[in-house]
């Protein structure tokens, strides 16, 4: 039986990184790229690094640094990044037979039975990736997708290793996992790590060598699955087919804080249409939808609310018009006159895969809304994701977010390439 092998390839410093794929004027400057609404840091270049910004601060809280250091800041454009995402995951799976896509800019694959020298393979797809996106790649290589992880991290940290690691033929593992912080293990989050490290656990090799019995009562079953992984025994398969989603949630914090009805529903009528979009596009329906709505935490000058509802429909369905009436039926319900609302949101769940929910005597009517919904799809892909919306969303944006240095999405509207 061959030994397991896996892969993990992780796109460095990834929106930063599509940004200077067309923009190379932003090589080996500070770059950092925003969350929602310009409010924290979720993206940084090595170099905007090497100045002590950090992962998930606030804007306002380095604006010093950023002022002083010039540092060059960029609005999300999650239009961009995913469809770079979606290149890089096409060129990876050209170079393995099994890939489980992991997140918008990591991805494992698995080496397990391939005759080959892996490092010299994964230095061959990380150089095919750049040469064909622009995006620069680190690879870790481990018997378990944990110590993969570790490795990854060790590829990505140290230069000199040329963006790839293996820790397959390694005999002094256990040198690698003392110096591995408990807190970078994959599936260890900070408020586990914080309990580990108060029981005298704080890197990777002294999890290592716990007690079973131990972890089970401190970590659950799935803790011991990731220490049994450090252990080198796999225990945490390829997922190549995606499970069926729990929930679909589409929430933004306003750009304004909002006072109307009106400007809230339309600001819920877009959540509630684009959570839609995503369900309809991976084949599922909706049985259940949830609404929110909040006021700010933080603003002490007012009265602090927050309130959601949800409604089971009758037939499960990813009928955009369907699930916007009632998400706005529960905005009705939930709105208080006198508040000013910061942050809404609207979630499916109860999810079938279409086609396999439960039938009701009113199919004919919804084979009738899923070719609308088809054709609505169809126009927004060709010309634009908002080319088609709502009717109670074509009004003035006050929620609209702050989106003051947002690129072209470059790769997905022929109005918005780049000339040359």
């Amino acid at each position: 039986m061959h030994k397991k092998v896996f892969a993990l390839i992780d796109c460095n410093a990834f929106y930063v990184s599509c940004e200077r794929v067309f923009n190379p004027k932003l090589n080996n400057r500070p770059v950092v790229a925003l969350s929602n609404n310009d409010g924290c840091i979720i993206a940084r270049s090595k170099e905007a690094k090497a100045l002590g910004i950090k992962m998930g601060v606030p804007l306002f809280k380095v604006k010093d640094i950023i002022q002083r250091e010039k540092v060059i800041v960029f609005s999300s454009n999650y239009t961009l990044y995913a469809d770079m995402s979606r290149r890089v995951m096409n060129v990876i799976s050209e170079f393995a037979p099994s890939i489980e896509i992991y997140s918008i800019d990591e991805a494992f694959i698995d080496f397990t039975g391939a005759r080959l020298n892996y490092e010299d393979y994964a230095r061959s797809l990380r150089a095919t990736i750049l040469k064909c996106t622009g995006i620069p790649v680190s690879i870790g290589i481990g018997t378990t997708k944990t110590l993969a992880k570790i490795a990854n991290h060790i590829a990505k940290d140290d230069e000199t290793l040329d963006g790839v690691y293996s820790l397959v033929d390694i005999k002094s593992i256990d040198n690698i996992l003392e110096q591995t912080e408990v807190g970078e293990i994959w599936g260890v989050g900070r408020q586990l790590s914080k309990k580990l490290i108060s029981q005298g656990i704080y890197n990777a090799k002294l999890l290592k060598y716990c007690e079973d019995h131990w972890i089970r009562k401190m970590m659950s079953i799935n803790g011991l699955k990731t220490v049994t992984e450090l252990r080198g025994i796999s225990c945490l398969p390829l997922q190549e087919i995606s499970a069926t989603r729990k929930s679909c949630c589409t929430t933004r914090t306003f750009g304004r804080p909002l006072m109307k009805i009106e400007d809230v529903e339309q600001a819920m009528t877009t959540f509630a249409r684009r959570a839609t979009e995503r369900i309809r596009d991976e084949g599922l329906v909706a049985s259940s939808v949830s609404s929110f709505l909040r006021t700010s935490p933080f603003d002490r000058g007012n009265k602090y609310y927050s309130n959601s509802d949800s409604i089971t429909l009758g037939d499960p369905t990813c009928d955009t018009i369907l699930i916007i009436n009632a998400a706005l039926s529960i905005v009705r319900r939930i709105f208080k006159e006198g508040y000013k609302y910061k942050k809404g949101g609207v979630l499916l769940s109860g999810f079938y895969v279409e086609g396999e929910e439960p039938q009701s005597l009113f199919s004919s009517v919804k084979k009738k809304s899923s070719n609308l919904m088809l054709a609505i799809d169809n126009i927004n892909q060709r010309y634009g994701n908002d080319t088609i919306q709502i009717a109670s969303e074509c009004q003035a944006a006050n929620w609209r977010q702050k989106r003051k240095n947002c690129t072209q999405s470059y790769t997905t509207q022929i109005n918005k390439l780049l000339l040359v």
